[in-house]
């Protein structure tokens, strides 16, 4: 029951987290082909939606995945080279999206210039790094 529970509420962390996140950053994307200063104020609101939506699915997902690799490790995990991919593809992800976080923060209060290429490729590589953890997840290569 505990496994099942964790697996909801990882996999809800997940959508959330990953999800808004690249969102979010494609929606800055197309916000920094935008002039005036109504960008720095829409780019503030998406801040704050990923603030609100992804800072609780990192922690849900992080929560959920954590209880299930505690509770399975013997058995399980402790010898899963995909797990261990898995797990450090996790931890990049998380740091991307502090990066993103703070790239918001300062082209919306106009510290640095909002760059286009800079959040499509963000959003591009959140996309790519969770296709290769979910893949890792399904296949488990290697065992």
């Amino acid at each position: 029951m505990l496994r099942d529970v964790s697996l909801v509420v990882h996999l809800l962390g997940v959508v959330l987290w990953v999800g808004g996140s690249a969102t979010g950053a494609w929606t800055c994307a197309q916000l920094a082909l935008t002039e005036g200063p109504a960008r720095g104020e829409a780019l503030g609101a998406v801040r704050r939606a990923l603030l609100a939506l992804t800072v609780p699915g990192l922690a849900l997902a992080w929560l959920g995945g954590l209880t299930m690799l505690v509770s399975g490790w013997s058995e399980l995990y402790a010898r899963a080279g995909w797990m261990h991919g898995k797990l450090t593809l996790a931890l990049a992800l998380s740091a991307v999206h502090g990066v993103l976080l703070g790239r918001i923060r300062r082209a919306a209060s106009g510290e640095r210039e909002a760059s286009q290429s800079f959040f499509a490729g963000l959003a591009m590589a959140i996309v790519l790094v969770a296709a290769a953890v979910v893949s890792l997840a399904l296949l488990h290569p290697g065992t």
